[in-house]
């Protein structure tokens, strides 16, 4: 079920509204929780039924695999082994959906192994395996009942695209009383009206010049395609983090906290720190349970360097079964690598150049990220490079790439009202409660704008979100 679609306007409410009166007639949060894992299951299987059944097999595993961690295996060795164990199984299970097709073709020399790649599967493997990793290291106990774990492992904002979230965050919220807050459902339909914002207005925008420029990138001139390139930075950037502001406003309004997921990645001035910003659940989960147990930087430069590429070349795994993503995740990392070698020299970079370079390396190597093949990623750079053309910046109109002048318009307005939100996010950390804190006059103007761009971006139809077929 998309977030963005009428069903889920109806789903969310008779969600939100039983909820409560559950956990108001109730002193067990027992029945709450049954309740929601009940909706998670049919929000997840809406689309197709068979996704039910691998969620609740992960479920079970990593619940038992936890049990079995704490209260049955004793000998540090076996529990090494139950811990490898688990990993390989959910890991080769995930590896299975996402490359037994490529493997096939590339062996076969056809598509005759065709496997459909469950939607959200990345997301709740990672997450279900924190339950797994928290409890092999002594840092939590098991879930106190498989109702609350199976709450945990399933719950639907987070479930299709995170963010992932660590069991001995959210695992704890799914026991404690949530009522009806009023101040709590307005900021969390504020921090979601401007989900949406970002994925109808400016994400759908986006999608097609981005699509229109790659769609005919043979004939485009090299200025085009390193115009589309940099749109489609903004365009994979507010499509994941619309998914990621609605799932963290949709959990708020039910109680419950989330991790933030993105934080202004493009104010960043260096790419680690952009990565630090970016997909924040997921490279922290990389970061703790790869990079730190390989050795971190606790072991020399070199092999610091070799830890933050192994960690970036998963990523780009995770993210997707051609060799696309894993230059992607290998670019990221290496110039991660590439600018602590310089750092004496960008010291002396005024912050606004620093934050241009780095938008620029994240946009050289997400174009191995929108390409449909390494073949289509080389010509659009190498045409860049080569066929840059400076006559076509007067003769290309912004109004010729598929929006015409009153969508192309709306988008401007809209990625202004985007650069002053993270304004306002990067200096208070916060900028739905500045909202929620106006004057009834200014926060209502604000709320009217809002709606209105959102409706009058209806027309062009709901996308699904970019991070669904990871």
């Amino acid at each position: 079920m998309l977030f963005n679609s009428v069903e889920f306007a109806i789903f969310l409410p008779v969600v939100a509204v039983v909820y409560f009166i559950l956990q108001s007639v109730s002193a067990s949060r027992k029945p709450a929780n049954i309740w929601l894992i009940t909706a998670s299951y049919f929000f997840y299987m809406y689309a197709d039924i068979r996704y039910g059944l691998l969620l609740l097999a992960v479920t079970l595993v990593t619940y038992f695999s936890g049990y079995l961690l704490r209260y049955v295996v004793h000998e540090s060795r076996m529990k090494k082994r139950l811990l490898v164990l688990t990993v390989i199984l959910l890991t080769g299970t995930l590896f299975f959906f996402k490359y037994a097709g490529l493997l096939s073709k590339l062996i076969a020399g056809d598509d005759a192994l065709s496997i459909l790649l469950p939607v959200g599967i990345s997301f709740y493997i990672f997450q279900s395996l924190t339950y797994v990793f928290e409890i092999y290291k002594g840092t939590m106990t098991p879930a106190g009942s498989f109702i609350s774990y199976a709450a945990f492992s399933s719950f639907f904002p987070v479930l299709l695209s995170g963010p992932i979230e660590r069991a001995p965050h959210l695992l704890p919220q799914f026991e404690e009383k949530h009522s009806f807050d009023y101040e709590r459902i307005r900021h969390g339909l504020i921090r979601m009206a401007y989900g949406y914002f970002l994925k109808i207005v400016l994400a759908s925008r986006l999608a097609i010049m981005v699509d229109l420029i790659y769609d005919n990138y043979m004939d485009a001139t090299g200025y085009q395609l390193f115009i589309g390139t940099c749109l489609y930075s903004l365009q994979i950037f507010c499509d994941f983090a619309s998914y990621s502001t609605i799932a963290i406003g949709t959990a708020e309004i039910l109680g419950f906290s989330l991790t933030e997921n993105f934080r202004q990645p493009f104010f960043a001035d260096s790419c680690s720190d952009l990565w630090r910003r970016w997909h924040i659940s997921l490279n922290s989960w990389f970061r703790d349970y790869v990079y730190i147990p390989l050795g971190g930087n606790r072991k020399g430069k070199g092999r610091k360097y070799l830890n933050i590429l192994i960690v970036f070349t998963l990523s780009g795994m995770w993210h997707g079964a051609d060799i696309t993503f894993i230059i992607w995740g290998m670019l990221s990392g290496l110039f991660q690598i590439m600018e602590e070698g310089i750092s004496g020299i960008r010291s002396h970079f005024p912050k606004w150049l620093k934050i241009c370079i780095t938008f620029l390396l994240f946009t050289f190597a997400v174009c191995f990220f929108r390409a449909d093949d390494i073949g289509q990623a080389m010509t659009v750079i190498g045409k860049v490079f080569t066929d840059f053309r400076f006559a076509s910046i007067l003769t290309t109109s912004p109004f010729s790439l598929g929006l015409g002048v009153f969508h192309f318009m709306f988008l401007v307005a809209g990625l202004v009202i985007l650069l002053i939100f993270d304004l306002v996010n990067e200096r208070t950390g916060d900028a739905a409660g500045r909202i929620a804190a106006c004057s009834t006059p200014v926060r209502w103007t604000i709320y009217f704008l809002l709606v209105l761009m959102i409706l009058g971006s209806t027309s062009i139809g709901a996308q699904e979100f970019i991070y669904f077929k990871f």
